[in-house]
């Protein structure tokens, strides 16, 4: 999404791609069905190959961004804890090259014959993040994961103030709830040039001069005066 909103080519090869997969996982169907010839999928590989490595590159390229920021921008958040935290992010994909794609649709297709439907390719990509070497989504807490979405949060606010000289707007929607009082300490403490809202359940102290506090009271929205 971030990659979206920062570079609109990459709608445009994500729209290209997503309709090749329709077509090939379709064709799928049909050779099984109505025993159609495979030839066809040489070119639809062929051109979900393409798709593919151009859609890698923005990829990566973001993910890199991300890696060289992820541990500085986490300490930010986790600095009055008590144990340190190493943080890292790695970008999962069956491939890094044209041909490497094109070899695994070829590879996969008796699976993909037998399933009806793609089964390998860049629709399949992901990420990790690890803590302390552990996977976060498995084996840490409830505020080590929200504490990581909220680093990864900080991180895409850099990079989209790096890449469009503005700073945008961050919004937080009741982040407080599963961290403990150290990480929100540590996290508000250094909310420094940007705009934030936050939505929460219960009232929140922040020493920031430029705030503003609204509550929701009979479907209207209120601001607090002090």
């Amino acid at each position: 999404m971030m990659i979206s909103s920062l570079k609109p080519n990459y709608i445009h090869l994500l729209n290209d791609y997503n309709r090749v997969l329709e077509q090939r996982n379709t064709y799928l169907k049909q050779i099984v069905k109505e025993r159609k010839s495979q030839e066809l999928l040489e070119i639809l590989d062929e051109q979900l190959a393409d798709l593919s490595i151009q859609i890698f590159d923005y990829r990566n390229r973001y993910l890199e961004k991300f890696a060289e920021i992820i541990q500085e921008t986490h300490n930010i958040i986790t600095q009055n804890t008590k144990t340190q935290e190493t943080i890292k992010i790695k970008y999962i994909s069956n491939a890094q090259d044209k041909e490497g794609f094109f070899n695994n649709l070829k590879k996969s297709r008796t699976v993909d014959l037998a399933r009806g439907y793609t089964s390998t390719g860049i629709h399949r990509d992901d990420f990790i993040i690890y803590i302390n070497k552990k996977i976060v989504s498995i084996y840490g807490s409830q505020g080590q994961q929200r504490t990581t979405t909220l680093t990864l949060k900080l991180c895409e606010l850099k990079i989209v103030t790096e890449e469009i000289g503005e700073m945008p707007i961050l919004l937080l929607d009741d982040f407080m709830s599963e961290l403990d009082e150290n990480r929100r300490k540590s996290f508000l403490e250094n909310l420094n040039d940007s705009q934030v809202i936050i939505t929460c359940t219960d009232k929140i102290n922040i020493q920031k001069k430029n705030l503003k506090n609204f509550y929701v009271e009979n479907g209207m929205v209120c601001e607090e005066r002090k």
